[in-house]
């Protein structure tokens, strides 16, 4: 697969031009510069002098990158010097050359660059799944559903709980994360995040955090929830209510230390290493060269 990319003269304090192939390019500064392009530019055709206009602002693209990548190196030399210092003596066909070897430096670089990226998602994956599998010590026990009184009127609540299954006693506090839904439309009708504990406070194995969620002003929405003959009703399905019910455990604070889930998902690490692979695949497929550019 080709891909076409325009290149656009950026800050060039002298102009590039075709050089015949006997004649060669002189870096030594803009003056001589100019000199050199005079000689040669009557003697090339149009399409010749477009080709080598290529590759000049791809040389110049290249000084753009060493002089940001290896600034230690290029101290106090602008981007032209260091441009007129890779084409100074230069043929034509020197110039075509080293505009290849350039471009397929840069596609070596993008796909170094995409495989970096990868490398370091994947290593945040590994830490993700880690985390996740420490916080994994409590199990969402069977929902209830009971009546609170609100300002005179008995109404719904969910009594949600969550059931430690460590096998120690848990010295510290627990953060919890409860989003509950509207199945059909996916409408959120409660998000909230609740901490549980202090420094000093103990959870033993098989003891619950427990959390509700009332429903003071949701009657019309849900009108099944106020039509049980007698609460609290146990083990309700959630699903056969038009309700979609997440909770996670987002940290855990014992002896010191802290574990805290990180704000993203595993469906989105995923999702992000399939583009970086699948941008990596295109760029291996891909062959550059100068007829691919565009002049702008």
């Amino acid at each position: 697969m080709k891909q076409v990319i325009k290149i656009t003269l950026i800050g060039l304090f002298f102009a590039f031009s075709l050089i015949s192939c006997g004649e060669k390019l002189s870096g030594k500064d803009e003056s001589s510069f100019d000199s050199s392009r005079k000689k040669v530019e009557a003697k090339l055709n149009n399409k010749e002098k477009e080709k080598l206009e290529k590759a000049l602002r791809v040389t110049l693209s290249e000084a753009m990158w060493l002089k940001m990548n290896d600034a230690e190196k290029y101290t106090g030399e602008s981007i032209n010097h260091i441009s007129m210092g890779l084409v100074d003596g230069k043929s034509y066909g020197a110039m075509l050359d080293l505009a290849d070897d350039i471009l397929q430096k840069q596609q070596e670089r993008k796909i170094t660059h995409l495989q970096n990226e990868i490398d370091s998602l994947q290593k945040y994956k590994t830490e993700f799944e880690l985390i996740k599998k420490e916080l994994a010590v409590f199990e969402l026990e069977p929902v209830e559903l009971d009546l609170e009184d609100f300002f005179g009127e008995p109404v719904p609540r969910i009594i949600i709980s969550m059931k430690y299954i460590g096998k120690k006693p848990l010295k510290g506090s627990q953060g919890f994360s409860y989003t509950l839904k509207k199945r059909s439309t996916q409408t959120i009708v409660s998000d909230e995040q609740a901490v549980y504990g202090e420094s000093e406070s103990v959870l033993q194995p098989g003891e619950s955090r427990v959390n509700t969620i009332v429903f003071n002003q949701n009657k019309k929405d849900f009108p099944k929830l106020w039509e049980f003959a007698s609460y609290p009703v146990k083990g309700i399905n959630l699903a056969n209510y038009d309700l979609e019910l997440m909770v996670s455990t987002q940290s855990i604070k014992s002896d010191g230390k802290e574990i805290i889930l990180p704000n993203s998902s595993m469906e989105m690490i995923n999702k992000n290493l399939k583009k970086l692979e699948e941008e990596i695949a295109t760029l291996k497929k891909e062959t550059i060269s100068l007829d691919d550019l565009e002049l702008t």
